[in-house]
């Protein structure tokens, strides 16, 4: 694969990201859903910024989406709380801050 979306909030950095990586700020649910239906990119989406009540929409976004979408969180999960976007997601990394997207970024890139 040579491209992947990596969505995130426009107040946080992501870091150093892998060559192929098409970064997109996004302010709201509906930049990130607009976003990610503009592409067929496989796509890192990181949550942390987004309320709650916001995550069922994109949920269906990622369900509805052609690649394999993995949900990054900068701070742990345990896993077991009810989550919609990691429900529809491939995977979800969680509790590695910026270094989680890039690693999520990393696995996208080599087509696992």
């Amino acid at each position: 694969m040579s491209e992947v979306l990596v969505l995130v909030h426009r107040d946080l950095h992501p870091g150093l990201l892998p060559t192929g990586s098409v970064l997109v700020p996004y302010e709201t649910v509906v930049d990130a859903v607009v976003a990610l239906k503009a592409t067929a990119l496989p796509a890192v989406v990181c949550t942390d910024g987004l309320a709650p009540e916001d995550l069922p929409s994109l949920a269906a976004a990622i369900a509805a989406h052609p690649a394999s979408c993995i949900e990054v969180r900068a701070a742990a999960w345990d896993g077991e709380s009810g989550s919609p976007v990691a429900a529809a997601c491939r995977g979800v990394v969680s509790g590695f801050g910026a270094h989680g997207i890039r690693r999520a970024a990393e696995l996208l890139l080599a087509g696992s």
